[in-house]
């Protein structure tokens, strides 16, 4: 697993612990955490887009264990 997979793993099991305790807060803290993660790029019109090629890498690295 790579270390950006390892710190986005981490970052999910600290919010599990400390108050995620719920599947709904946890999809939450998930979605909310990725940003950070991938990278990200402004849009013409204003909104910022995530890299999905990205997103999907960082899914291989996670299940690289």
């Amino acid at each position: 697993m790579t270390s950006r997979a390892k710190d986005y793993m981490s970052k999910i099991w600290e919010s599990r612990n400390t108050g995620s305790d719920t599947e709904e807060k946890l999809v939450s803290t998930i979605l909310k955490l990725l940003p950070e993660h991938v990278p990200t790029y402004n849009a013409q019109n204003g909104l910022v887009v995530i890299s999905l090629s990205d997103v999907m890498q960082l899914c291989e690295e996670i299940e690289s264990i």
